[in-house]
């Protein structure tokens, strides 16, 4: 026993000097810039953000406080939706309330809001619906996970550049390009609640100069087999308990296409959410209560440089249709 002892201690002390030894190796590749001159420190690389002037410019030169998320990040923390990112985000909190998630932001966050005070930008195209201003993070946000580059989360009122809604922040969504892909890739994953979830994707890019990334995704789960609601606790509502009233399903399609000065994004998504919480009044433990969320565009975007000239056309078509159902007590 002793013995045992020893050789778990031994392999712990083994397991903490390597960790320092990384730590250490990291600390010195990175460079001191209090020591670097400032030609060397207009050469350090500093990242660029599209989401806070409508163009492209460093965040340092940004007024107002930027996190961008990588698509490294999002595989490495393993992030399967917008709202878990958000979650990670210094300043912001995200709550679920069985049916949407809702953004809060150093306090900010009214219930119901549905999204309504922040700017959802997907490849600079607003995905806010034009019913309540809302915009969607969760399973029902437009496309996959998988699908996104990088997150751009510009903080602050930018009210003056994109108008009424982004009031407390602007999330720009980038999505990738045929070239960052260059493949066919198929994925199929289960987890647990019974969830299951499908993608397959093709992206290239050509000689002739055509680009495309297109994919199609579905998920599906189960959900909670039975929830606990106290407010239901009664001998009527089945004790408070709330069985098979809690499943997700979403499918989504995604289309990016660019052709010599021209850039399509075709997007289609639908989400049917069951609703386990008995909200609008309906009728508690009963799995017909539930709602759809589709939401769908058409974005044509023109771009040409003339010299000292940049044209720049756009044009886009948007549905968002929202149905519930509501059975309600009789």
């Amino acid at each position: 026993m002793t013995r045992l002892k020893l050789k778990l201690f031994e392999t712990v002390i083994v397991v903490c000097l390597l960790l320092c030894a990384r730590a250490a190796l990291a600390q010195t590749e990175q460079p001191d810039l209090r020591q670097m001159p400032l030609e060397d420190l207009m050469k350090v690389q500093v990242d660029t953000v599209s989401g806070a002037s409508k163009f492209l410019e460093k965040s340092t030169d940004v007024p107002a406080s930027v996190t961008i998320v990588t698509a490294d990040e999002i595989r490495e923390f393993g992030y399967r939706t917008l709202a878990d990112v958000l979650q990670s985000v210094r300043g912001f909190n995200v709550i679920y309330d069985r049916n949407y998630s809702y953004v809060g932001i150093r306090g900010f966050l009214k219930p119901g809001d549905y999204n309504a005070r922040i700017l959802f930008l997907l490849d600079g195209h607003r995905v806010n619906d034009n019913i309540y201003d809302g915009a969607y993070v969760g399973t029902a946000f437009p496309v996959d996970i998988n699908l996104i580059d990088r997150i751009e989360i510009i903080r602050g009122a930018s009210s003056s550049v994109y108008g009424t809604g982004a009031f407390l922040a602007v999330i720009n969504v980038i999505t990738k390009r045929g070239r960052d892909l260059n493949a066919t890739e198929v994925s199929a994953t289960a987890g647990s609640l019974r969830t299951y979830k499908g993608q397959g994707t093709y992206g290239t890019r050509l000689d002739n100069g055509l680009e495309m990334l297109l994919s199609g995704t579905v998920y599906r789960s189960h959900g909670n087999p039975s929830l606990f609601f106290p407010e239901f606790d009664s001998p009527q509502t089945n004790y408070g308990v709330a069985e098979n009233a809690d499943g997700d399903r979403a499918s989504s399609v995604f289309a990016d296409v660019i052709f010599r000065d021209f850039n399509i994004h075709v997007v289609d998504n639908s989400r049917t959410k069951q609703i386990p919480t008995a909200s609008f009044g309906t009728v508690f433990n009963d799995p017909r209560t539930q709602t759809t969320d589709s939401h769908g565009y058409v974005d044509i975007q023109y771009s040409r440089n003339l010299g000292e000239w940049d044209i720049i056309g756009r044009a886009s078509i948007h549905s968002v249709r929202l149905s519930m159902n509501l059975p309600q007590i009789t």
